[in-house]
């Protein structure tokens, strides 16, 4: 009997042991072919990413590289728009056209306005890297006249007199003033260098919304390959840069000239034609009678995934052919699938091995573990596994006899236990909750004066903006200013500007109360939110604030200090956005100052 026992428990073995040959046989067959399956898809998948990778790359170069004259002119319009600036003297319009030069980008050959007058002002950076500045007017009789800027941006000598020039035939002109808005001009040769260029426009309106001419900046776009090259070195990829209306290059990374200087000095630029990558060629021409933006192509042997993209930027309009070599990504993907199928096939002969001679061994003391497990669920905690093997099943024997042992302990507490965890989970959602909401007090308080600080102010804002456009409702903000604080710091010191601070703020908490909102702004600048209010109210509380802050007593210690604000109201009209009611508002606060200080000054449309 017992023999036939041993007889059947070596059957089951063998059975296990070939059930597990067998199983592990086929899931390797199945792995192998799922394996050579998904290779191809990965590779499609992973240059797929590369191309879109490598193409986010480049449009974010391209679009940084331009993005320069863009926010080059809109840092500087306001000198314009605003008045700030008299072009017509020349020492002080050659100080602004010089300062800004000498801080642009190296790109950036030259800053100028064209007027509507057909005068024409600006610096540009010589064959030498010299900054001169350039002007054609009245006093010129509409020539070009270059002067030497020297390091104060003080006229020098005339470097260059050249015919006549008016500002409003050229192409950067004509196309903001048609345009009404920020545009670029088609890219043109520079008539001094011997390189590709194009300008940003910028339309110049003055406060009355009257056309004053166009601020441009021109910059050269020989960089543009280098920046190309530097975003593509470490991706293995070509690319080039065409307009799309002329199919001319723009820039490349392939060393290929965007232009040519014939025999008799005559400028051509090259186009698509004269490319001879005819893995380019093959794209761009596909993509422009099948408009088909992805396309697979083969070169000396290697694959090409070839992406075209579009980039669209005021008035630019280029194309994008990006070729990413296939071999660079998928070495390594074809090398680690062909070391995964060795090493598969290494641990299946050593997992067959280890089946046929170790299995035996290792499952006839589990039976054991079986009758003791029994006799275990029948009640009897007593018994106990043999623990004498130094392995795995010595291990599970040990674990098992501790188990029994702090099971009754564990039956008998376990009420206990639940209950004190309960109570010890509670505390901690108790502190996290209280923790939770101390920070994001925090986040909203500014610590030096208890208000509200920007950023709360501003969601508030956003809220309060959208309730307004929802329900057709109202709201005023009103910026206030502390006079002459800086006095207060430099003469008293920055304790008492700070005292000064909370004691305004004090003031406007007491006034304000329920009726709106106050941030501490900045500085010495603070705002108050108030919803509901129209521009009436909005002023009666704006007065009340100012009297009451002229009228209280600063005392600093044994310094009675005097203190005065002046106020800006903006009412948001439902059309606005917030940026431009803050703006308003602080329009109005400088209005206010201009006009002597301590005052109320409302925004109008006409200002």
């Amino acid at each position: 009997m017992e023999t036939m026992s041993r007889l059947l428990h070596r059957s089951i073995k063998n059975q296990i042991r070939n059930l597990f040959i067998f199983s592990l046989l086929i899931t390797m067959c199945i792995i192998s072919v799922i394996i050579f399956y998904y290779w191809k898809i990965s590779i499609d998948g992973t240059m797929q990413y590369a191309q879109e990778e490598t193409a986010q790359a480049v449009l974010q170069g391209i679009k940084n590289f331009v993005d320069v004259p863009l926010k080059l002119n809109e840092n500087n319009r306001y000198f314009l728009e605003k008045g700030l600036l008299d072009i017509n003297n020349e020492k002080n319009a050659a100080k602004f056209f010089g300062g800004v030069m000498r801080s642009a980008d190296e790109n950036v050959y030259s800053f100028s306005f064209g007027a509507t007058s057909g005068e024409y002002y600006g610096v540009r950076k010589n064959v030498d890297n010299q900054l001169e500045f350039m002007k054609s007017n009245r006093q010129t009789n509409g020539s070009s006249v270059y002067y030497l800027l020297d390091d104060n941006f003080e006229l020098g000598n005339v470097t260059q007199r050249l015919g006549k020039f008016d500002p409003r035939t050229r192409d950067w002109y004509v196309a903001a003033e048609k345009e009404r808005y920020p545009v670029f001009s088609d890219i043109y040769q520079h008539f001094v260098m011997k390189d590709l260029d194009i300008s940003a426009s910028y339309p110049i309106f003055d406060e009355d919304k009257k056309f004053m001419g166009v601020l441009g900046t021109h910059i050269t776009l020989n960089k543009l390959n280098d920046e190309l090259k530097d975003i593509v070195k470490n991706r293995r990829a070509e690319v080039y840069i065409f307009e799309e209306k002329s199919g001319k290059i723009v820039a490349n990374t392939e060393n290929v000239a965007n232009f040519t200087i014939d025999k008799f000095g005559d400028f051509h630029r090259v186009g698509i034609e004269n490319v001879n990558d005819g893995i380019i060629r093959n794209a761009y021409y596909i993509y422009e009678n099948y408009k088909r933006n992805s396309t697979k192509e083969v070169k000396n042997g290697e694959n090409f995934y070839i992406r075209m993209t579009e980039y669209r930027n005021h008035g630019i309009k280029w194309l994008i052919v990006i070729a990413v070599q296939e071999n660079y990504y998928v070495t390594a993907i074809k090398k680690s699938i062909w070391i995964s199928i060795a090493l598969s096939t290494i641990i299946l002969l050593i997992s067959i091995y280890m089946s046929a001679k170790k299995i035996d061994q290792y499952l006839l003391p589990i039976y054991d573990l079986i009758g003791i497990t029994k006799k275990f669920s029948a009640g009897n905690f007593k018994a106990k596994a043999e623990t004498s093997q130094k392995n795995e099943i010595g291990i599970l024997g040990a674990a098992f006899n501790n188990m029994a042992e702090h099971l009754a302990i564990l039956i008998n507490n376990l009420e206990q236990k639940v209950q004190e965890r309960t109570n010890e989970l509670e505390k901690k959602n108790q502190i996290l909750s209280q923790t939770k909401e101390e920070l994001e007090h925090s986040l909203q308080i500014d610590f030096l004066t208890g208000l509200y600080n920007r950023r709360f102010l501003i969601e508030k804002m956003e809220e309060i903006i959208k309730k307004c456009d929802e329900k057709s409702k109202t709201l005023s903000i009103i910026m206030m200013d502390i006079d002459f604080f800086k006095k207060i710091n430099d003469k008293y010191g920055h304790d008492c500007g700070d005292f000064v601070l909370q004691e305004v703020a004090k003031c406007f908490q007491e006034c304000i109360r329920e009726y709106g909102y106050i941030s501490r702004w900045g500085g010495e600048e603070f705002l108050i939110l108030l919803p509901s209010f129209d521009k009436k109210r909005a002023f009666g509380i704006a007065e009340k604030l100012r009297h009451n802050i002229e009228n209280h007593n600063f005392l600093c210690g044994e310094i009675a200090i005097k203190v005065t604000l002046t106020l800006g109201i903006a009412v948001y009209d439902g059309k606005m956005t917030l940026d431009s009611l803050i703006k308003f508002a602080d329009i109005a606060v400088y209005k206010g100052k201009k006009n002597g200080r301590n005052q109320t000054q409302l925004y109008e449309n006409d200002q």
